[in-house]
């Protein structure tokens, strides 16, 4: 990422003297479309960029009425570094909240299974679907820990723990994949879980205990090396 510094230094020797709004409105979103912008682009982001652009938009529309001159050159760039500025401060922290909500284990306490179907059940007697549904997930994910049919992982996300799972059990795979988006929906999302849903993650639950896993399931695959 360029530094607001070398962003205006970049941009004002190579640039026109006097601009109009026209060439700014262009550098600006010529710099804008750089991969650099693209790749601090996760999905939470969508709506700032999309006020972003709206802004810019206007921003635009403004400065054509200032006609040619250093003023507009000026105004563009602020606009470029406040973007900039932004992305850098706001991409980390929404995906480092991103990852955490993401994780099947809120926190670092480490439960049985066992422990996990207790309040899944009582959550039940409770009409707490959404939770009793996401109990359940936890407790397919460590007890296939506890088999040692996959090693422990910290922070092991919803989206992670399903893949394994559904290795593990491929004759599953259909149900491993509605639980683990249900549980990243009613957790994470709006989705809102029913009674049907909790019987049927229970049901599911049973089931896995007492399959036998694939024989390949136990190796976790390889981390991507960063090129």
């Amino acid at each position: 990422m360029p530094s607001p510094a070398r962003l205006w230094s970049g941009a004002a020797m190579e640039a026109p003297i006097e601009p109009d709004a026209d060439q700014a409105r262009d550098w600006a979103r010529e710099e804008l479309s750089k991969r650099v912008y693209e790749e601090a682009e996760p999905g939470l982001l969508d709506r700032f960029w999309a006020r972003v652009s709206d802004w810019l938009n206007e921003l635009f529309e403004d400065a054509d009425g200032l006609g040619a001159g250093p003023g507009v050159l000026v105004l563009v760039l602020a606009a470029v570094v406040l973007v900039a500025v932004a992305i850098l401060v706001i991409r980390p922290r929404l995906n480092a909240s991103a990852k955490k909500r993401a994780e099947v284990f809120a926190h670092d306490v480490v439960e049985r299974a066992t422990d996990h179907r207790t309040r899944a059940d009582q959550a039940a007697a409770e009409n707490r679907w959404n939770e009793a549904l996401a109990e359940y997930f936890r407790a397919m994910v460590r007890s296939a820990e506890e088999r040692v049919i996959f090693d422990a992982r910290p922070a092991r996300t919803a989206a992670e723990a399903g893949t394994r799972l559904a290795a593990a059990f491929p004759d599953f795979h259909p149900e491993i994949t509605w639980i683990q988006q249900r549980f990243d929906e009613v957790l994470y999302g709006k989705g809102i879980a029913a009674d049907a849903d909790y019987r049927r993650a229970s049901a599911l639950d049973t089931a896995l205990e007492a399959a036998r896993p694939a024989s390949s399931a136990s190796a976790e695959p390889p981390l991507a090396v960063p090129q």
